[in-house]
């Protein structure tokens, strides 16, 4: 039997209604998800490895952790 990876997902997002939405809309894929407030630096989320890490959902804002060759 094949699995797929389960992605870390880091999505920063302080609206409640918005965090519902989102939710809503990743449900179906392979993500575990995880909501930060817009205050806490991308920075500081880096050390927790994160799969992709989704600055701003609604404007398409998204960095692929995963795609990157060095270390950060």
């Amino acid at each position: 039997m094949e699995t797929s990876k389960l992605f870390k997902v880091f999505i920063l997002e302080d609206n409640v209604n918005n965090i519902k939405t989102i939710t809503r809309e990743l449900s179906g894929k392979n993500y575990n998800l995880h909501f930060f407030s817009k205050d806490n630096s991308v920075l500081d989320l880096l050390p927790f490895n994160p799969d992709i890490l989704i600055h701003d959902y609604f404007k398409k804002k998204v960095t692929n952790c995963y795609e990157w060759n060095i270390a950060y």
